[in-house]
């Protein structure tokens, strides 16, 4: 059988911020992943309105740096001259060239063949002059089933743009089978436009020894084996209100010996000021470490006695498998997607019952036999996934949109 010839890729990679939240985590991910796939003739992104090249953009992410905002005197110029007359009018018109002329290149090493992918539900090409077929990752439906856990002005993008994304993209890649069965039950789309492509652990997320973790541990404060922890953006949805009322509620001595640790940049809602978490804080038995280093968070995941994950909706549920890789027993929702994603290598409780959130962490922290047969669980699960197979399970996905 003769072998299809390689094709041209874009990649929206808007969310590659300097504190990358989930969307931004898996969007880095996939990028690596599907680099130097040899179906791909090359791979571009696009970034804040601008086709990027993908190495410059790796290197900048890679350094630390905001590839949205990368200092430099020629970004200091154009701040300056941003207000004189006629300059913005220019400067669209200039970029709109340079957009025409990079498509016209991406679509000559490709064959003619280029398709973008949307790693975050709304394609900004939809801004842009492209014409090949559009590919969107469809994260999550939390939008739908529970707006009150979204601030208005993201409600109002995506009821603006949602229509037109249905339409207007060629396939959808979901990343579990439950976000699947929601886009076919909520949305009438075909079952025949939509891939199933789960999620991975980064290569990072690995089991870290007591001795390595030491120093990064002593930074925070932090006793090994002797802390709960859970990793997100801290909003209403992740229901850190009541993993903290569950946490509250165990005896003051366990408290002290596993304090919660919450590792994430704040997002909307307040979703801890609240009177419980605040004398939490006080008292020492809650700690928000807000974002950390990607190294320190590797070695929070591994060291902890047990991750808690209890989001109200989740797509997914990514930081469930990325504990898992560390090799530490995870306490997760039972209900959406992590429940797929855990399958049963996790402790699962319903997350709108503080009772049985309680008891699961209790058990977690008492019962060594079963926190060791989760974390044995954890790793082999956690094998499951590879950032390889997803990449695979997008090329085909992008593969299938040029047919």
């Amino acid at each position: 059988m003769q072998q299809a010839s390689p094709f041209s890729a874009i990649i929206g990679a808007d969310s590659l911020r300097s504190q990358r939240s989930g969307v931004g985590r898996m969007t880095l991910e996939i990028i690596r992943a599907t680099r130097y796939r040899p179906e791909l003739a090359r791979l571009d992104l696009l970034l804040a309105g601008r086709l990027r090249d993908t190495g410059t953009v790796l290197a900048q992410v890679e350094a630390g740096l905001d590839p949205v905002r990368v200092p430099s005197p020629l970004l200091r110029f154009k701040r300056l001259v941003a207000d004189v007359p006629g300059v913005q009018a220019a400067r669209r018109l200039k970029h709109l060239s340079g957009q025409r002329q990079r498509m016209a290149a991406l679509r000559s090493r490709g064959g003619g063949r280029v398709v973008y992918h949307e790693p975050n539900m709304i394609p900004e090409l939809f801004y842009s002059p492209f014409e090949g077929p559009t590919v969107v990752t469809m994260n999550d439906l939390s939008w739908h089933h529970h707006p009150e856990y979204h601030p208005p002005e993201r409600l109002r993008w995506i009821d603006r743009n949602l229509r037109r994304m249905l339409d207007g993209s060629a396939r959808f890649v979901a990343i579990s089978h439950f976000t699947a069965g929601a886009l076919v039950q909520e949305f009438g789309i075909s079952p025949l436009r939509i891939d199933v492509v789960p999620l991975a652990a980064g290569r990072e997320f690995r089991p870290v020894s007591r001795e390595d973790a030491a120093l990064v541990l002593q930074r925070h404060g932090l006793e090994d084996r002797h802390y709960f922890l859970s990793v997100s953006t801290l909003e209403p949805r992740k229901n850190f209100d009541r993993l903290v009322a569950a946490h509250d509620s165990l005896p003051m001595a366990l408290r002290q010996r596993f304090p919660l640790v919450i590792v994430g940049g704040s997002g909307w809602g307040n979703a801890l000021a609240n009177p419980l978490a605040q004398r939490a804080r006080d008292t020492g038995t809650l700690r928000l470490l807000g974002h950390v280093p990607d190294a320190d968070l590797v070695i929070l995941y591994a060291r902890a006695a047990a991750f808690a994950y209890v989001s109200i909706y989740e797509g997914f549920g990514l930081p469930v498998v990325e504990a898992m890789a560390t090799g530490t027993p995870v306490l997760a929702s039972s209900t959406t997607a992590t429940g797929e994603t855990a399958g049963d290598a996790a402790a699962l409780a319903d997350p709108l019952d503080v009772h049985a959130l309680t008891v699961a962490l209790r058990r977690l922290a008492d019962d060594k036999d079963y926190a060791e047969t989760l974390r044995a669980r954890g790793l082999a699960r956690a094998a499951e996934f590879s950032w390889d197979r997803t990449a695979s399970g997008l090329i085909a996905s992008w593969s299938r949109a040029l047919a």
